[in-house]
């Protein structure tokens, strides 16, 4: 079943977790976007991904590697406090 969510216009290019619809697919094998095997953007958070593929009706996270929460520490320290210096 599709989920409610699924909007065609909504799109990510990712390969599927479960068929890997796309395998013999040249400009999936090339990494270009292809009219057939896309999957549908259900939701996103920071750098993950909620994804459906409409061929076998799968729905998994997908960790991009980049962007928002890609960072598990503070790199640069706590500004300075603006009171009075000891």
């Amino acid at each position: 079943m599709i989920d409610a969510d699924a909007l065609a216009g909504r799109r990510a290019w990712l390969a599927c977790v479960r068929c890997d619809d796309g395998a013999a697919c040249a400009h999936c094998r090339d990494s270009r976007t292809c009219e057939e095997h896309w999957r549908y953007l259900l939701s996103a958070e920071g750098r993950r991904l909620f994804v459906q593929c409409p061929e076998c009706r799968h729905r998994w996270w997908h960790d991009t590697g980049f962007g928002s929460g890609d960072r598990t520490e503070r790199t640069a320290p706590p500004w300075p406090s603006r009171g009075r210096a000891a």
